[in-house]
């Protein structure tokens, strides 16, 4: 398990110039402007740039990266995408861990020992410290 202290060596894209912890990841080096997730959809970038605040106040440093299908939150990796509809935000995360909660719209077992979990955010009341702390665990799933 690497620790907080430990510098992870990143990949670096040589076309999109992302980074991915692993050499050669597979990924869209396509450039999606962030904005275009907002048009006509203005209740939806309040709830998004609500938890992105509270994202970066909880985790600190964060990349985001905005590609057609979503918005990505990334540290050494993906932790989180937010996918943008006309007045709600869907947060998509994984974990290892098998979680029941009434929250949850969608759960898929991605391997073994990952199940990635879907919510849907309608309101800035559902951005709370329990839809923060299953996004911190995701973040520190590594």
């Amino acid at each position: 398990m690497k620790t907080s202290t430990e510098i992870i060596k990143l990949w670096t894209c040589p076309k999109c110039k992302r980074e991915f912890e692993r050499k050669g990841q597979s990924h869209s080096c396509k450039h999606f402007p962030i904005e275009q997730h907002f048009i006509r959809r203005e209740e939806s970038k309040a709830l998004y740039e609500k938890l992105r605040k509270a994202i970066k106040r909880r985790i600190g440093k964060l990349k985001i990266e905005s590609l057609e299908c979503c918005i990505h939150f990334v540290s050494s990796f993906t932790f989180a995408a937010v996918k943008i509809y006309k007045s709600k935000i869907r947060v998509d995360f994984a974990l290892s861990s098998v979680i029941k909660n009434k929250r949850i719209n969608r759960c898929v077992k991605m391997s073994t020992n990952r199940n990635l979990y879907c919510i849907d955010i309608t309101k800035v009341e559902q951005i709370d410290e329990e839809l923060l702390d299953l996004i911190e665990a995701a973040h520190e799933k590594k």
